[in-house]
Order: C-alpha cells, then sequence, then structure tokens
C-alpha cells in the first residue's frame, strides 16, 4: 500500500487541510509544534480506527468543531482508492470508492490490505524513533542480544520484553536461595507447622496410636491423589488423543504424500481465501465457546468452593429460612417491643427493689402490702390528712364566723326591700302593657327576682362544722383494714411513709401491667418458635424467645455474604451460558455454508480441500502445513497416537482408564470416611480441636503452596515457550532478516562490517579485518546501526506480502554527518520497494540528497 494524498477534514490542529505524498521517499519537514506528529496519528487513524473514549489523549478532536476525520487515496494491488473515515461507532465509519469507477468496496478490502497488521503492531515494526535507539543502549550485554534477535525475528522487542516480563514475575514467586518470593516464606512455615503438628501427636499414647493409623491413611491418601492424578492425566491424553485422531490421520496422510504432486483442477485465490476467512470465523467462534465452557467450569468449582456446611444446610431448607426471616421482618415492631418491655419490667423490679431497701420492708411486710387494696387505704389517708387540716383552719375561723352571721343577717333587709319592689313594678307592666313581647319580658324578669328572693331570705350562715368525728372514723377504718391484712405497721408509722407506700403500690400496678403486655407480646411471638422448630436442634436455639430471635437474626447476618456470593456466581453462570448459546447459534450456520463451499469445491471437509489446494503448491507449501499440523501434536500426544491402531482402540483405552479412575476415586472417599472416624475418636478424647486446627492450618498451606506453585510453573513456562518460538522462529526467518539485515549494516558502517553470523542462537559481527565481535562488544552508535539494520530488513521482507508505508521520527539526530548520508542512500533505496515517511525537524541533511517534489514543509 502506497500513500497517494492526504485529506483532513479536522483532527487535532489540523482542519480543512490537504497534502500530497505521492513519492516512495517523502521527507515532511517542520519546527516543534508544526503537526508532525498530528499528521503521522491522522495516517494510522485513518487505517486502523480513531483512538477510543478510553484514550482521550489519543482522539485528536477538532479543536475548532469541525468535522472529525478525513481520508487517504492510496494505491493497492486492486488498484487506486479513497480510503474515508469519520466520526462513529468501533473506531469511526469506513467508506472505501475506487477512484476510476467511484464504485464504492467492502471495508473488508481494508483488512485484506492491512493483513494480521494491527495498531499496536504497526506501531512496533512500522514506525521508530530516537526513543527505540536510547532503549538498546540502556540494555546490558545478554539482553542487547535478546533484543536484537527479537527485532530480527518480529521487527520488535516484543518477545524478548515478554519474555523478561515473566522471568521477573517467576523470580517473584521462587528463587532456590531467595528468602523474599511469596513460595519460600510458604515453603519456610509449612515446615515450621508441620513439626507443631508432630509434636502435638506425641503428647498421649492412645493419641500416637489414633494419630498414627490417620497418618498413615493420609500417606495412602495422598499416594492415592498422586496416582489419581496420574490416572486423570492418563485419561485427559487418552481423550486429546482421542480427538486429535483425525489430525493425526492427516499429519501421517499428509506427511506420506509430501513429496508427491496433483494433477487436479485448480482452486482459484479468490475462492481460497473466502472459504479461509469463513474457517478463521468459526474457529475464533469456537474458542468464544471454548471460552465460555471454561468459564462456566470455573465458575461453578468457585460455587463449589465457597460452599460451607452452614450454606449446604441452609440450601437445603431454603423455603423455611426464607419463611422465617420474612416472618422476623414482619414482626420487628413486636420484638422491639418485647425488648423494651423487658428493659422497662427489670427497670421497675429494680426501682421497686431500692424503695423496699430504702424502707427495710420485710417479706411479711410485703405479703401484707400485697393484700390490702392499695388505692383505697392511700385514699383512707389522703382523707384523713385532709381533715386534719381542716379542724386546724376551723378553730382559728370559728371566731370569725359568729360575728359575720349576725352582719350577713343585717345586712339582708336591704335587698329584699329591693327585691319587693322590683317585683311589684315588673307584675305591674304584666298586666298593663298591651304588648305580648313586653309582657313575655316583664314575665321573665318576675320569676327571676322571685327566685333571688327565695335564695337571700332561706340562705343561712354555715354552722361550724367538726371534722374530729370524721378524722377519728378514718382512723379506725385505716387499722381496720391493717387489721384484716395482718399488718403489724402502726398508724403513726403509716402515714409518715404515705408517700413512699404510695409509690410502692403504682410500682407494683405498672410492674404487674408490665409483665401481663409482655406475655401477651411473647405469646404474639410462638409463631417465631414454631416455625423454627426445624432448625432448632442444628443451630442450637435457645427456648428463651428473645434469645431465639437473636440467634436466628445472628445465623441470618452469618451465611448473607455467602448467599450473596453463592448468587453471584448463579448470575455469571446463566451470563456465560447465554454467551455459550450464542456462540452454538452463530456456528451452526457458519458450519453449513462452510459444507456448502466445500460441496462447490468438490470437497467434503475443510482437510480435504486444505489437502487439495496444498496439491497445487510446491513442496515447501506442504512442509509449512506439515509443521503446522505437528504444533498441534505435541510429542507426548503423539507417542500415544502411535501405540495405537485406531480410533476404537483409543476409546477402548480410555473407557477403561475413566473406569480406573472412578475406582481410585471411590477408594479415595473411603480413606476419607476412615480418616474422618479417626478424627472423632481424637475429639472425644479432647485433644483434637487443636490438632484439627492445626491440620487444617496445613492443610491450606499446602493449597497455597500449590497455586503458588503452578503459578511459578506457569510463568516458566510460558517463558520457555517464548525462547522456544525464538527458536523456531531464528531457523526459518532469521536467516532471510539477517541476509538483509548484513548488506544494510555493511552500508551503514562504511563497509567497516561485512557479516553477521547467527551461531547457536548467538548474533557474530565479522569485521573487514575478518575479526568476530560479540553483540556486547559494539560501540553504542554501531548498537543502533545493527538495530536500525535488522529492523529495515524485518520490514522489507514483510512487506513482500503486505506493504505498508515505513515512519521514521527524527531517529537520526544524534549521527554524524558521514552516518546520515549513509541512512538517507539506505532509506532512498528501500523506498523503491516500500513508501519511507520521514519526519524531521533539520531539513539540512535532505537538501541536497533528495528532490524538492520528495520534500513538504508544514506548519
Amino acid at each position: 500500500m502506497k500513500i497517494i494524498s492526504v485529506q483532513i477534514y479536522g483532527f487535532g490542529k489540523w482542519s480543512d487541510a490537504s497534502f500530497e505524498l505521492n513519492q516512495n521517499l517523502k521527507i515532511i519537514y517542520g519546527n516543534n509544534e508544526a503537526g508532525k506528529t498530528t499528521l503521522r496519528a491522522f495516517i494510522a487513524s485513518i487505517l486502523f480506527g480513531f483512538a477510543t473514549k478510553r484514550t482521550p489523549f489519543e482522539q485528536y478532536c477538532p479543536k475548532d468543531g469541525s468535522k472529525y476525520g478525513g481520508a487517504l487515496k492510496v494505491e493497492t494491488t486492486d488498484g487506486r482508492f479513497i480510503i474515508e473515515r469519520i466520526e462513529g461507532d468501533h473506531g469511526g465509519k469506513v467508506k472505501i470508492t475506487e477512484e476510476q469507477t467511484g464504485q464504492i468496496w467492502p471495508e473488508s478490502f481494508l483488512e485484506k490490505w492491512l493483513g494480521p497488521v494491527t495498531i499496536e503492531l504497526f506501531r512496533e515494526v512500522y514506525f521508530f524513533d530516537q526513543d527505540s535507539l536510547q532503549q538498546i543502549g540502556l540494555l546490558e550485554p545478554e539482553e542487547l542480544e535478546k533484543s536484537l534477535l527479537s527485532v530480527g525475528i518480529s521487527g520488535s522487542q516484543r518477545v524478548f520484553e515478554m519474555q523478561k516480563r515473566f522471568q521477573k514475575k517467576a523470580d517473584e514467586v521462587y528463587k532456590p536461595t531467595g528468602r523474599v518470593p511469596v513460595l519460600n516464606k510458604l515453603l519456610k512455615l509449612y515446615n515450621q507447622k508441620k513439626q507443631a503438628i508432630a509434636e502435638m501427636r506425641s503428647k498421649t499414647s492412645i493419641f500416637n496410636e489414633i494419630s498414627q493409623d490417620i497418618q498413615e491413611k493420609l500417606e495412602s491418601k495422598k499416594s492415592l491423589e498422586n496416582q489419581l492424578k496420574k490416572s486423570e492425566n492418563k485419561l485427559v491424553k487418552l481423550r486429546k488423543a482421542q480427538s486429535l485422531w483425525p489430525i493425526y490421520i492427516q499429519y501421517q496422510e499428509l506427511k506420506a504424500k509430501k513429496t508427491n504432486k496433483t494433477n487436479e483442477a485448480e482452486i482459484d485465490k479468490a475462492g481460497y481465501q473466502e472459504l479461509r476467512e469463513l474457517v478463521l470465523t468459526l474457529t475464533s467462534e469456537k474458542k468464544m465457546l471454548q471460552l465460555a465452557e471454561d468459564k462456566i467450569e470455573s465458575l461453578i468449582q468457585e460455587k463449589q468452593k465457597i460452599e460451607s456446611a452452614n450454606l449446604d444446610y441452609y440450601n437445603l431448607h431454603e423455603d423455611e429460612f426464607k419463611n422465617v426471616f420474612q416472618l422476623l421482618d414482619n414482626k420487628t415492631g413486636t420484638v422491639q417491643r418485647l425488648d423494651q418491655l423487658t428493659s422497662q419490667l427489670r427497670d421497675l423490679q429494680q426501682e421497686r427493689k431500692r424503695l423496699i431497701q430504702r424502707n427495710n420492708w420485710q417479706d411479711d411486710m410485703l405479703r401484707s402490702f400485697s393484700q390490702i387494696d392499695g388505692k383505697h387505704l392511700l385514699f383512707l389517708l389522703e382523707q384523713n390528712n385532709v381533715d386534719e387540716s381542716r379542724m386546724v383552719k376551723n378553730e382559728s375561723r370559728s371566731g370569725q364566723r359568729s360575728r359575720r352571721n349576725k352582719i350577713v343577717k343585717e345586712s339582708k333587709a336591704y335587698p329584699l326591700l329591693l327585691g319587693g319592689s322590683v317585683g311589684l313594678l315588673l307584675l305591674v307592666v304584666f298586666f298593663t302593657v298591651p304588648f305580648f313581647w313586653a309582657r313575655g319580658l316583664s314575665l321573665v324578669g318576675l320569676l327571676i327576682v322571685v327566685s333571688w328572693l327565695f335564695v337571700e331570705f332561706f340562705n343561712k350562715p354555715a354552722a361550724n362544722k367538726e371534722p374530729l368525728s370524721s378524722t377519728k372514723t378514718n382512723i379506725d377504718e385505716i387499722k381496720e383494714v391493717l387489721a384484716d391484712a395482718n399488718c403489724k405497721m402502726s398508724y403513726e408509722v403509716l402515714s409518715a411513709s404515705r408517700a413512699d407506700l404510695q409509690q410502692w403500690f403504682e410500682l407494683t400496678d405498672k410492674i404487674s401491667t408490665c409483665h401481663t403486655e409482655l406475655l401477651d407480646v411473647e405469646e404474639q411471638l410462638t409463631q417465631v418458635k414454631k416455625e423454627t422448630i426445624f432448625c432448632e436442634e442444628k443451630l442450637l436455639l435457645s427456648m428463651n424467645i428473645v434469645q431465639r430471635v437473636e440467634q436466628l437474626q445472628a445465623y441470618r447476618r452469618k451465611i448473607a455474604p455467602a448467599i450473596r456470593e453463592q448468587q453471584e456466581h448463579l448470575h455469571l453462570i446463566n451470563y456465560y451460558e447465554n454467551e455459550k448459546k450464542k456462540r452454538l447459534d452463530k456456528i451452526t450456520p457458519l458450519t453449513d455454508e462452510m459444507a456448502q463451499k466445500l460441496k462447490i469445491y468438490g470437497t467434503e471437509s475443510i482437510t480435504d480441500f486444505e489437502a487439495k489446494y496444498a496439491a497445487q503448491n510446491d513442496e515447501a507449501a506442504d512442509d509449512i502445513k506439515l509443521e503446522s499440523l505437528k504444533q498441534q501434536l505435541d510429542l507426548q500426544i503423539i507417542d500415544v497416537l502411535k501405540t495405537n491402531q485406531d480410533l476404537s482402540e483409543i476409546e477402548q483405552k480410555s473407557e477403561a482408564a475413566a473406569k480406573e479412575l472412578e475406582n481410585e476415586k471411590r477408594r479415595l472417599s473411603e480413606l476419607i470416611t476412615f480418616i474422618t472416624e479417626k478424627r472423632v475418636r481424637l475429639e472425644q478424647l479432647g485433644q483434637y480441636d487443636k490438632l484439627q486446627m492445626m491440620e487444617q492450618d496445613l492443610t491450606n498451606l499446602q493449597t497455597e503452596i500449590v497455586d503458588q506453585a503452578e503459578n511459578w510453573v506457569a510463568f516458566n513456562a510460558i517463558k520457555q515457550w517464548l525462547k522456544r518460538i525464538l527458536e523456531l522462529s531464528s531457523q526459518n526467518t532469521l536467516p532471510e532478516v539477517i541476509q538483509l539485515a548484513e548488506k544494510y549494516f555493511s552500508r551503514l558502517t562504511n563497509q567497516h562490517f561485512k557479516q553477521i553470523l547467527l551461531v547457536k542462537g548467538s548474533l557474530k559481527l565479522v569485521s573487514n579485518e575478518k575479526i568476530n565481535y560479540e553483540v556486547g562488544e559494539l560501540s553504542r552508535a554501531t548498537t543502533e546501526q545493527l538495530y536500525i539494520a535488522l529492523r529495515f530488513a524485518f520490514i522489507v521482507k514483510a512487506n513482500k506480502r503486505y506493504r505498508l508505508p515505513l515512519m521514521v521520527d527524527d531517529a537520526f539526530v544524534n549521527f554524524d554527518k558521514q552516518r546520515k548520508e549513509n541512512m538517507i542512500s539506505l532509506l532512498k533505496e528501500i523506498s523503491k520497494e516500500t513508501q519511507v515517511l520521514c519526519f524531521a525537524v533539520d531539513i539540512e541533511p535532505f537538501c541536497d540528497k533528495v528532490s524538492e517534489e520528495e520534500i513538504l514543509t508544514i506548519g
């Protein structure tokens, strides 16, 4: 692909701008902040898509509000096209238009032109700057050599950096001589706990005997578990061999026929590519299906791990517990009222107790109080107190009352005379006035006057009433009440303690009322006791309703986190089940479509189709296919496949291995039962609790050690896998890259170095004086030139299939004049096959080396 021109609608600082790049080598010159980096980011965004909101600083949204996007005019093997991309979902809306006809082409052609290159791979391989060269200079000699090999193999340092990162993770988990790594600490703690358990087991003879039995069975269990793992591995290999049998047969057939040629009709390239894309899509969907199935299985296993005995019991009685918890929610007010009454009753009883202690009332006195009508007794005492007060007042007022009666009698003559006169006047009005309303008013007034005269005439001064007889009667009645209740308290003491006695009766009434209401509330909560009979024994519920409610609430709080976690796992399982169904719905039509296309070409399977197409290529293509099949069959699976004649034999062995695995699981279950029974016996001896906790801690520690060990093995396996990738790639791809890089390196070093040798995975540099140099012996500048030579060689080789432009951004600012001239000469040579876009802030080195058409000034 060659970029002819750039049209920017709106991107960062650029708005309504266009640039012509119709040269194989284009020097794009501009000062700082001129927009060179924005132009480079625009080209990558049109090809691979705009950055998302997750990386806002890479979006380059227009500052002036113009339309976000633009277009590239490109030249491909299919002709000239305009690739337009504007703002939209999933990296923007893409439109591909053929320049000559104006026909709209599918977006899939952009993927075809880009091939397997992603935006990340494009940035790592097809673009580099001064930072890349500086990173090379910071590496140690051994790391530098690995990094250069990674560049020669993949065009970038990704494989080397991944290998280095996984080595660091492995060292964080375990080092043979380390103390800080996690696994080293766990192993030391394991030995300490194991020694402590051994000391505990040696305390008593019986304990030791049973412990010895348990230990022997544990060793048998461990041996059986190891055998179980071997049987599982054997079964996995057999089943994997069973599933890979068709691939193995294909591998054997292709191996036997790889030197044979075929004369059948050819399959056109477009049809082959179309079917291959369909196969890749189907394989991708199947992988996604497998990922969903693996995730479901993993979630189910995690769900089983989080389940405890309490949660198992809850799940077994889930409906009953839901009813109980719903009942507790409905009875929340009743439970709170029960707590209030209980607290109130306790406070009243304590207050009454303090009152009794203050008055020193004995039990016989309290019994007599309980037989007395408290309200009546207090009424008599109150009445007697009032009468006594009244006696004192009457004695002081008796003299005054006699004089006042005499004055009253004399003063009554004047009102009677006045009232008689008014009555007579009203009587005259009644008989003489002819108006009815006036007669009615006079009649009413006459009645009022007569009534008033009657009251005044018959109202005599009150006689002096002596309360002595009433007071005496109250005292006698009080004593009689005390005698009936067999109360030995005298009247004088009783009268003096009247306030405390009144408080005692009030507290007694309140206690009785509170106790009665408490019984009513407890009666309302009897349903809780009935509904929880099923779990009474399991949860050790109290017969006291208050304690029982508290125990139920505590159990509810205890299992709530586990229930939530279980529900979350169920939700995730349902989600991945839906994902699994979606993948199956996609796989079925894709499989049918692939079967129809295979039938068009007269083949029944993709293997036959591949074989038919492979027969049209030369022997090298057969070797590539054979190597691909070999990678799918690891050495262990091939050994298993070789020992079987046909698929039925593998199936029989697989069934036999499955039966053996079930027998071993059954024996393991019996051992676990025996160990459990013996541990129960130890618990009866009274020493098992501590040992059980120690053994459980040891078991948990073993699990954690196994997990960390698996992590360490995984990190080392990935590191070895990456190393193997480098070795395999160095055997296939690297020699061709080194051959071309050797030519570039010689030019960049003014013919000082003539050869680059690959000896046992290491690079050797041979000078014109036939002296061999290690990578670590090179100077900083020479190392950078070797890096550039390998990088350019890989890009030129990769562009034999996918032609993408090479972008260089001020990568030679530290080179001297001669090296810059050599680099420019090399770029001009590479540009004959690969378009080179060189961004620079200094145009002087290029002025007399390139034409004016090859220089673009921006900013």
